[in-house]
């Protein structure tokens, strides 16, 4: 298995155009200017395993206004500004890969605290964030649409 960690601008249009198509295909995301999202990532994570990718995720800069909207809706909004970075587009397409995905892009995080969310019905994120020192921060909040119970968690010391 091979690891790729890159920024935007350092990838060829084939790595974008696969990191693209594994988001869409992992459901959590509305593919509405997803490109341009993609592009705004501090850093993007492959696990290769030959010539197919099989695991990705990402390092966001997350805009001011988006991650305060977040953290007030879990009611921790004085922690916001705790946050550069956020982790997200964590889609994995076999088994065994995904701890080392999560090494991975906490690697490229600088030492950063980090924040993510998850569906509260994903147990297996809500499981493995903890191994990576993530907790829960505050409550768990409607998604945009409404249709389920977002967590915020933070990597905070």
């Amino acid at each position: 298995m091979q690891t790729i960690i890159k920024s935007p601008s350092e990838c060829t249009e084939i790595k974008i155009s696969t990191f693209e198509k594994l988001t869409e295909d992992g459901g959590q995301v509305v593919s509405y200017i997803l490109r341009e999202k993609i592009e705004r990532t501090q850093k993007l994570v492959f696990i290769w395993n030959g010539d197919v990718c099989v695991a990705i995720g990402t390092l966001k800069n997350p805009a001011s206004s988006y991650k305060n909207k977040l953290f007030k809706a879990a009611g921790v909004s004085e922690k916001s500004s705790l946050y550069s970075f956020e982790i997200g587009y964590i889609y994995v397409t076999v088994n065994g890969v995904g701890n080392k995905l999560m090494e991975t892009v906490l690697e490229a995080n600088y030492d950063v605290i980090t924040f993510a969310t998850t569906g509260d019905s994903n147990g297996a994120k809500q499981h493995s964030f903890p191994k990576f020192g993530f907790k829960k921060l505050g409550n768990s909040y409607n998604n945009e649409s409404g249709e389920y119970l977002l967590g915020l968690f933070g990597n905070e010391s």
